[in-house]
């Protein structure tokens, strides 16, 4: 099942690295931005992170640059969100190497075969839900970032844009 899975993965990553228009808050990734490999730091936030689904309100910056016509970006709001994308998205995949790494400890010494390290294994899970809260964290302040570089008429087209991709109205505070 886990090889399946991983190969799943890697289709996608692939598949997205070549059609990235097809992404949702995570679309149209501009020329420059390729490099960055946005089908490995996809694949590694749906394993690790909320993303995608929890930022369907809240996207990243490569939806700010896919769409900075329709939006009407400046060239320095274009140059603040490129420079978002190149520090989120390789921290994106160093955090999700780091969070796998520790889930495979975890693993092992869950191995029915071995003695219990229960305390050990506490500290690990707990470890775990540490990175992967303040990677979470990190990811959506990075893309609040992007959101708060817009002016009022562009959070509105903004938003137009991505009602519908999105299931649910958001919620009223």
């Amino acid at each position: 099942m886990k090889k399946a899975y991983m190969k799943g993965i890697l289709l996608a990553g692939v598949f997205l690295l070549f059609r990235p228009g097809d992404l949702f808050a995570h679309e149209r990734v501009s020329a420059d931005m390729v490099g960055l490999s946005p089908g490995q730091v996809l694949s590694v936030m749906t394993s690790d992170f909320l993303v995608p689904n929890g930022f369907g309100w809240l996207p990243g910056p490569m939806f700010y640059l896919g769409h900075k016509e329709t939006l009407g970006l400046s060239s320095t709001q274009i140059e603040k969100i490129r420079k978002i994308a190149r520090r989120i998205m390789p921290a994106t995949i160093r955090q999700g190497r780091a969070i796998e790494s520790l889930k495979k400890k975890v693993v092992r010494l869950s191995d029915g075969r071995l003695p219990l390290k229960e305390n050990r294994l506490r500290r690990l899970l707990v470890r775990i839900g540490m990175m992967e809260a303040n990677a979470n964290l990190e990811h959506i302040l990075a893309h609040r970032a992007c959101l708060d570089l817009l002016t009022p008429g562009q959070q509105k087209r903004l938003f137009s844009i991505l009602s519908p991709h999105t299931e649910k109205d958001p919620p009223n505070h």
